[in-house]
């Protein structure tokens, strides 16, 4: 921006010098055989009117590519703003089947002695119990603690008679099953009522008609069984119980006898379906690394310090299972191939969290301050998150990613896949904190054309900058050849850093003042090099950059100090 103005402004100076210069020449007399041709023109002080500039708007200085990361939004703010794509990671945990060459079944073999009751009629008292036992050692590892399940389990209960005898169980005979176990049956002879199945009526069983009562066990709580029982090791499943049967059996005669009764139950398979557990799936999230693009020039110096107000990370996540996740890895950036820079996300107290059953986007925000973002869903705060973009990096990586299920108990359907899917963008408002080193060099030149005839004891441009962008400039200048090298014989001084600029604007005055012992050197100055820090104070602190901010220098003049001496030989 200043390359333009300066030089126009010398330009326009020097041209009309020249023109006075040209007016005072007789061309009717050639004065060079016999004069000394050079002419001081001014005495202490010679000014000379400049041009001034139009508004020079951020988005001129910026000059973006449309594939930049640094870009501005609907309001005109700018941002680093850059996506990256995640996973679609599947869950699943694998069924959990027992079959029935894997369950010990004991069956109940009672002696029943039938007595002369009060009533006449012969009675005997049944209380028994058969028994089965699981111990499975190779079930899946994903279930860590199972709380209950719903089961398939078609089982029947089987009572037989020895010899060639009958019997009948009266009214009332209960069949006990465990209390963990949730029972239904088909059988409309008897009534289940918790656990318990209630004859209700009298049931007759003989040699030939033996008792078979369908029977099937829908849902088991693991949590209500006694130790030793249930998921007693991850992979390791021990369910063990007995089947209580008791009640009233009477015989048609008259006299006492004895008579034996067999009782079996008898399970076909175990099925577990839909489980409450705690439960640790493989859960696989990537995320690709974000490539910073087409920064502008003032973002790429190896001086710049940024420290942002508040960068932010979005992950755009959704998740099928009933599982929450925690996430956790290492946010890495890198320039020049180089690792600058490794942020932890993640880590308690601080947990990244993908709730479960979100079939829906779910945005999740992590930034730097403690405070809820809009349009975010949750918030997690990262202190250190501007360490990534210190110094603008080529990359950002997000490395030793975990994600594991919450410690938390869920309701899991086995042998269903899940998705979990994760997007995300880095989004870092160039608004910045204390301790921002901004720094933007450029040359302004071809000005040797113009002054290459001149001696110049000493030049200062003034001039007025009047400042919106929220930074404070302190610049620093070389005078410079036509081959861009550095004119120590030149020295040069700012008077003032521009201060920073408010939505009103700023105005500061400045000068920038050169100097030299000898007056001829001035006829090599072909521009100057210049460098401008800009900064943020506690002033303009989390202002945000936005492409209608500008710098105006305008109220210009150029002072030569001293006179100007003019070589017309």
């Amino acid at each position: 921006m200043k390359k333009q103005l300066t030089t126009q402004t010398l330009s326009c100076a020097f041209i009309l010098l020249s023109a006075c210069m040209t007016a005072c020449v007789d061309n009717d007399y050639d004065l060079s055989k016999d004069l000394d041709m050079t002419v001081t023109v001014g005495g202490e002080n010679l000014t000379i009117p400049a041009s001034n500039t139009k508004d020079i708007t951020l988005e001129k200085i910026f000059d973006l590519d449309e594939g930049s990361t640094v870009k501005a939004d609907a309001d005109g703010n700018y941002a680093l703003s850059q996506a990256g794509k995640g996973s679609d990671t599947r869950v699943s945990i694998e069924e959990i089947t027992i079959k029935s060459s894997e369950i010990a079944l004991q069956s109940a073999r009672t002696e029943l002695n039938y007595m002369v009751s009060p009533s006449g009629i012969l009675e005997a008292t049944v209380n028994d119990n058969t028994s089965f036992n699981i111990d499975k050692r190779n079930i899946t590892t994903d279930v860590t603690e199972l709380y209950s399940s719903d089961v398939i389990m078609p089982a029947s209960l089987h009572m037989s008679i020895e010899g060639n005898n009958s019997l009948t169980l009266k009214k009332e005979f209960k069949i006990e099953f465990p209390e963990y176990m949730t029972i239904t049956t088909t059988d409309q002879r008897v009534n289940i009522e918790g656990s318990i199945l209630t004859f209700k009526q009298d049931i007759n069983v003989s040699s030939t008609s033996s008792l078979n009562i369908p029977i099937n066990i829908t849902h088991i709580d693991f949590k209500a069984m006694g130790a030793g029982k249930g998921l007693v090791a991850p992979g390791h499943l021990v369910i063990a119980d007995d089947i209580k049967i008791n009640g009233t059996s009477t015989i048609a005669g008259g006299s006492a006898i004895q008579m034996i009764m067999n009782t079996e139950f008898k399970i076909d398979e175990i099925q577990l379906t839909q489980i409450t557990a705690k439960v640790d799936p493989e859960i696989n999230v990537s995320i690709n690394p974000i490539t910073i693009n087409n920064l502008p020039d003032f973002l790429k110096d190896e001086q710049v310090k940024i420290n942002m107000t508040d960068p932010k990370i979005y992950l755009t996540v959704s998740n099928t299972s009933p599982v929450e996740i925690n996430v956790n890895g290492v946010l890495k950036s890198y320039k020049n191939g180089q690792l600058i820079a490794s942020v932890p996300v993640g880590q308690a107290p601080n947990l990244i969290t993908i709730p479960g059953d979100q079939p829906n986007d779910y945005i999740i925000c992590l930034h730097r301050l403690n405070e809820d973002v809009e349009g975010a869903d949750a918030c997690v705060t990262v202190e250190n998150l501007n360490d990534l973009i210190a110094t603008i990096p080529d990359e950002i990586r997000m490395d030793n990613i975990e994600a594991k299920a919450a410690d938390k108990s869920c309701s899991f359907v086995l042998g269903s896949t899940y998705n979990v899917k994760t997007n995300y963008e880095i989004n870092a408002p160039l608004q910045f904190n204390e301790g921002t080193n901004i720094v933007y060099s450029d040359i302004l030149n071809d000005w040797n054309k113009d002054i290459k005839d001149l001696s110049v004891k000493e030049l200062v441009v003034s001039m007025e900058a009047t400042n919106t962008i929220p930074l404070t400039m302190d610049m620093t200048v070389n005078a410079i050849d036509k081959d861009g090298k550095v004119l120590d014989e030149i020295s040069t001084t700012v008077s003032s850093k521009i201060a920073a600029g408010t939505d009103e604007g700023v105005v500061t005055p400045l000068e920038i003042t050169l100097k030299a012992t000898d007056t001829n050197v001035f006829k090599q100055l072909d521009g100057l090099s210049y460098e401008v820090a800009a900064t943020s104070s506690a002033e303009t602190s989390g202002k945000i950059l936005n492409k209608n901010q500008y710098l105006r220098l305008d109220k210009m003049v150029i002072k030569v100090k001293g006179g100007v001496t003019v070589d017309m030989n």
